[in-house]
């Protein structure tokens, strides 16, 4: 992360990230997985990229990490989102990106919440009840990229 500009008086740094939109389908209605965090809040599998790491590597790693689920593929690239925020315990404001990847779950595996990162469930849900749970407008603008891939989009991809 480089310092990039002020905002105000304060530093502005920049932060790249990337995750997953796992779905699995259930008959034919694909379904998400989402992890609830001990603030109550529903989120998608997002880490920071490090040094010499792809984005998309970067997705499947947190996918792994944080739900437990390493029998996935790359199915498409669902774009970035991007959002600022203020961390108080720096006293600084962030410009986020993250790039989102669609990533279908081939089963053989019950995912995990890892609790270290403060997560404390998963959960299928439907793409509809997805975007419901999911707070923040950018990560909801995520799922629908995916909803619009997994039902009106190139099928034949995803199977």
């Amino acid at each position: 992360m480089s310092q990039v500009q002020r905002r105000g008086r304060k530093p502005v740094k920049q932060a790249r990230s990337a995750g997953g939109v796992v779905f699995r389908r259930d008959g034919d209605r694909p379904h998400v997985l989402l992890l609830k965090h001990t603030s109550g809040k529903w989120m998608l599998p997002k880490g920071t990229i490090e040094s010499g790491e792809t984005p998309e590597g970067v997705a499947l790693r947190e996918v792994r990490e944080e739900t437990g689920l390493s029998n996935v593929r790359v199915v498409a690239d669902l774009g970035e989102e991007r959002y600022y925020f203020f961390w108080r315990s720096e006293d600084t404001f962030y410009d986020k990106t993250v790039r989102y990847f669609l990533l279908e779950f081939l089963g053989g595996q019950e995912p995990a919440p890892q609790a270290e990162e403060g997560f404390v469930a998963c959960e299928w849900v439907a793409l509809d009840e997805a975007i419901e749970r999911i707070k923040y407008k950018e990560t909801r603008e995520v799922v629908r990229r995916a909803q619009i891939t997994l039902t009106g989009g190139d099928l034949d991809a995803t199977r």
